[in-house]
This record gives C-alpha cells, sequence and structure tokens, in this order.
C-alpha cells in the first residue's frame, strides 16, 4: 500500500505535467501564427495572387487597401480590365479571398473569392487547373455599360458559370446559364421605338466548348416583344472573324408599339400562321446578316 500510493501520485503529476505541456505548445504555436499572419506584408500576397489570376485569365488587374483575414485570407477591393469597348471596368469591393480547404491536399489546388459587384455579389472557386465555379446575383447590368452607349440593357442579373480548362485563348469548355430581370433596352428612341423600351424577363442557357458557343435556350418573356431561340456563335479573334447561326423567333404581344411592327415588316421576313417571325442570323458579328 505505502508503495503503491507513490506511483500514483507519480502517475498524477506526469500526466498533469502532459497537459500543461500540450497547453503551453499550443497557446505558443497559436501566438506565433497569429503573429506571422499579423504582420505578413498583404501587399506581397496580393500581388502574388494577382499575378497568377493575371497569367490564368489573360485579364489586367489592381488591388487596393490590402488586408489579411482571420484566421487565412485575404481582403482588398479589385479592378479587372476587361477591354471589352464600350463596358467599364469590372470594379469589384469588400474582397476576400481564401483557401478552399477541401482541396489543400489535392493536385487541383483551389481559392476562394467572394465579393460586392455593382450592386450585386459574386462567389467563385477558381483552381490551377482552370477549373471555374462563378456564381453571380442581382448585378446591375446598366452599372457595367458607358454611358456614352448608344444602345444599353438594364436590368438585374444573375446566373452561374462551371467551367474546366479554361483559358484566356477560349480552350476548355463548360456551361452556363443567366437571367435578366426588370429588361430594359435604352436609346431605341434613335430609331423610332418607345423610350425605356420594357422587354421583361430574360433566360439563357448554354454551353461553351473550345471556341464554340452553344445557345440552347434563349427566352425573352413578359415585355413588349416575347421572344425564343438558339444557335451557335464561333468565336474568333475579333467581331469581324466570329460567326453567327442562330434562329430566333419574335411574337409580337397585345403591348407591342406600331412602330415595333413596322420595323419587323422592313426585315422582309413575312410572320407565320400565329403572327410570329422567324429570323436566321448569320454572317459575322461585326456585320450580321438576317434572312
Amino acid at each position: 500500500m505505502n508503495r503503491t500510493l507513490p506511483s500514483i501520485l507519480s502517475w498524477s503529476r506526469f500526466a498533469g505535467n502532459r497537459r500543461l505541456f500540450l497547453v503551453c505548445l499550443l497557446l505558443f504555436l497559436s501566438s506565433t501564427f497569429l503573429s506571422l499572419w499579423a504582420f505578413f506584408p498583404a501587399d506581397v500576397l496580393q500581388r502574388r495572387l494577382l499575378q497568377e489570376a493575371s497569367q490564368q485569365t489573360g485579364l489586367a488587374m489592381q488591388g487596393r487597401n490590402a488586408s489579411m483575414l482571420f484566421p487565412v485570407g485575404l481582403g482588398l477591393n479589385l479592378s479587372i480590365y476587361p477591354d471589352i469597348p464600350k463596358f467599364t471596368d469590372i470594379e469589384l469591393t469588400s474582397v476576400r479571398i481564401s483557401p478552399v480547404w477541401s482541396s489543400i491536399f489535392s493536385n487541383n489546388q483551389k481559392v476562394n473569392l467572394v465579393g460586392s459587384l455593382a450592386g450585386g455579389n459574386v462567389d467563385a472557386d477558381v483552381g490551377r487547373n482552370g477549373q471555374v465555379t462563378l456564381k453571380f446575383k442581382n448585378i446591375s447590368l446598366a452599372a457595367l455599360q458607358q454611358l456614352d452607349m448608344p444602345y444599353r440593357i438594364s436590368g438585374q442579373l444573375t446566373g452561374q458559370l462551371d467551367g474546366e480548362n479554361l483559358s484566356p485563348n477560349m480552350n476548355g469548355r463548360g456551361h452556363f446559364s443567366l437571367s435578366l430581370e426588370g429588361t430594359k433596352v435604352l436609346g431605341l428612341e434613335r430609331i423610332g421605338l418607345p423610350v425605356n423600351f420594357t422587354a421583361g424577363a430574360f433566360q439563357l442557357e448554354g454551353k461553351l466548348d473550345q471556341r464554340r458557343l452553344s445557345l440552347e435556350k434563349v427566352i425573352l418573356t413578359g415585355g413588349a416583344l416575347e421572344l425564343s431561340g438558339g444557335g451557335n456563335i464561333l468565336i474568333g479573334e475579333s467581331s469581324e472573324q466570329t460567326r453567327l447561326n442562330l434562329n430566333v423567333r419574335l411574337h409580337p404581344t397585345s403591348t407591342t408599339p406600331d412602330s415595333l411592327r413596322d420595323l419587323l415588316n422592313l426585315t422582309g421576313v413575312r410572320p407565320t400562321a400565329d403572327g410570329s417571325y422567324l429570323l436566321r442570323i448569320g454572317g459575322t458579328m461585326a456585320k450580321p446578316v438576317v434572312r
């Protein structure tokens, strides 16, 4: 009995010391990590991330107001310069970039980006191999277009893109869906149509395979003119080299203005039995041909 008691006390002291050691080790590692993270140069990480993103996408980017986020992440405001005529630069604010933890030990590490754009939200997962999952909601389309555009489209844009092996030269494949609520076309008074032409709700679904853009579902409802259709677009190096092969059916409604009906008659296309107009659009993006 006398020998048993010291053994129990020795084991208790050992167990207590071990717990104390583990607690001290955990506190040391946590404080070291927090110190490194707090004093890590956010500008360096921002520059490295944007450099890699520019190489992957071919887009010019600039970050501002970089800061480290807890537990692991980077906060910044981000400008993207898509170099699309008559479109504004993309200004993402309150951006948070962090690792996708489930991909850390895979062959395709990913980062997640969330931010605000034109009154809406953007959420994207981007992998090293070009895999992209992009979701956006309630983006003001009018805010992305320059005010001096002769014709502009306004509405709240929502959609998503799932792609793989995507690259700046349009390789890779994927599928996408878009919807535009409260669609209005501005500037049509130039051709005698009503100001702020109300178009209704627009839906678009399609696939991208290499340089072929397949539009599988194109629908416009609830406005002054209904539309449905689909087709293919072969994307070239410029609008002059981008080929169109589209079929579009336009169906006037009771709210269609007479000026638009007159414009449809000028196309030379005769209405079908149900009063709709079937347009076949070919040629190039620069010079489309309607048949």
